[in-house]
């Protein structure tokens, strides 16, 4: 297989300018002259599909690797989806709530919260870019919600919140990446422990009959870990944390300063 199959994380990756974000002209003309090379274009994301910004959705993208691998969908067609058993969902309000930690469920439809406490206000920041920027009103909802279907989630603490515990209680099912900051509220992304964003990759390259060694990878922040361990063509943004500077076989510029594209004419891609 001559044509390669190229993965991009999206926040700090192709959007720049925080949230919303906007995707360079560079950025574009580079993804639209890899296309026209031949190359296929996925996005690899932590977030879910209803998460998905409506800038990231306007590009003819070839498919999407969703919540760090736990939805995977090729040309519209939905080839895996992860489903967390009702038992598991159910059970974390009682988790969160008691460990004194508040979260925001991810799904394909949808984003659910707690409506029964007092929400920290990164939450409340959170909900409302949910709403302003990509999805209609329905499609934020409560934990009591029936159609209770959701992909993987995030969390914030506080310095009351008992993170140690939380991690005990959710352990045998999820996996935490913890991004602890000199603010108030810390912010975590929890998974299945199952799904990171290389099992996705690994199971869309074996969809398509490729190789793991005609994949690039293009990204910058903790939850890119797993795909940059397991992809040799590795690309590390000029923002990117530092574990994944150490890691990546080429580091381009941030992606405000023709990162992509740089990175795309390093690579011969473009």
């Amino acid at each position: 297989m001559n044509n390669k199959i190229l993965f991009f994380d999206i926040d700090g990756t192709l959007l720049a300018g925080g949230v919303p974000g906007y995707i360079p002209d560079s950025t574009i003309k580079a993804l639209e002259q890899a296309q026209k090379n031949g190359h296929a274009l996925f996005i690899n994301s932590g977030r879910t599909y209803s998460f998905l910004p409506e800038s990231i959705k306007a590009f003819p993208f070839d498919g999407y690797l969703c919540g760090c691998g736990t939805e995977i969908i090729v040309h519209g067609e939905t080839i895996f989806h992860n489903i967390i058993p009702e038992n598991i969902r159910r059970g974390l309000r009682d988790i969160l709530r008691k460990t004194g930690i508040q979260a925001v469920y991810e799904g394909h439809d949808a984003c659910f919260y707690d409506s029964g406490i007092e929400p920290f206000p990164p939450i409340i920041m959170l909900q409302k870019t949910y709403l302003d920027n990509h999805s209609p009103a329905d499609s934020l909802r409560t934990f009591d919600d029936e159609e209770h279907n959701f992909d993987k989630f995030v969390i914030y603490t506080s310095k009351s919140s008992d993170f140690a515990a939380f991690e005990r209680e959710i352990g045998d099912y999820f996996f935490c990446t913890r991004e602890e900051r000199p603010v108030t509220y810390n912010f975590g992304e929890v998974t299945p422990r199952h799904c990171t964003k290389a099992t996705g990759i690994d199971l869309l390259v074996e969809h398509l009959g490729g190789s793991l060694g005609n994949c690039y990878i293009f990204g910058d922040s903790t939850n890119d870990l797993p795909m940059f361990r397991h992809v040799k063509n590795s690309v590390a943004m000029g923002n990117s944390t530092p574990d994944i500077l150490e890691i990546a076989s080429y580091v381009t510029t941030p992606v405000d300063r023709d990162g992509i594209w740089l990175a795309m004419k390093h690579f011969q891609l473009i």
